[in-house]
């Protein structure tokens, strides 16, 4: 079976990154590391932490289901209440 080849980036402080290693750093997607290094080469960038509210979402895996309220017509007393109205 063939290897893959990982594309490795230079940036001007002399590092050698991989998007892989840049999205696990500041936990943002590997697509979303490879957009900032085919944009720059500038680490402070690169390194950037990401914000939600640019637009910015967290990696699929790292978000957690938030639990929903439930509704008033699933409170029991409220279903009592209508039960004798």
């Amino acid at each position: 079976m063939a290897t893959h080849k990982t594309k490795e980036y230079l940036l001007t402080d002399g590092q050698v990154v991989t998007c892989r290693q840049v999205a696990k750093e500041i936990k943002i997607s590997e697509s979303a590391a490879r957009n900032r290094l085919n944009r720059t080469d500038d680490p402070k960038k690169v390194f950037a932490p990401y914000s939600v509210k640019n637009g910015g979402q967290e990696r699929v895996h790292d978000r957690k289901k938030k639990a929903q309220p439930p509704l008033h017509c699933e409170d029991e007393l409220l279903r009592l209440v209508l039960r004798t109205i």
